[in-house]
């Protein structure tokens, strides 16, 4: 089972890690710091993680669309508001878009990265 951790950090926390990450790296000794995607509050991944693209994202994982355009259908939405949609999941690691097969190779399949997502405060 593939897990997608979201965590939620301030600025001052997560360059606070960066700099650490960055004397150890310095040090030569291994980094301890993890890394990850990051939001600075749950505000900011309810605005990128809306209920319609959490909706894409599902259709996407449990029904595995060949096209935008299958995924546009299923999820009874039209095809330009889906594909922003989906840029948006591809931007936050939650999807991938694989070449397909179709008109002139240019179709993509949406893929899921992940089976379950986790939204951690850290």
């Amino acid at each position: 089972m593939k897990i997608k951790k979201i965590k939620i950090k301030s600025k001052e926390d997560f360059f606070r890690d960066a700099h650490i990450a960055a004397r150890e790296i310095d040090a030569g000794l291994p980094v301890t710091q993890a890394g990850g995607d990051f939001f600075e509050s749950l505000e900011a991944v309810r605005y990128f993680l809306t209920e319609k693209r959490l909706a894409i994202w599902r259709l996407v994982r449990d029904r595995h669309p060949n096209s935008i355009f299958e995924l546009a259908r299923l999820a009874d939405r039209d095809f330009k508001s889906v594909h922003r949609d989906v840029t948006v999941l591809v931007a936050v690691g939650l999807i991938a878009l694989r070449p397909g097969k179709g008109a002139k190779g240019k179709t993509k399949v949406p893929k899921s990265l992940a089976d379950s997502l986790i939204v951690e405060v850290a």
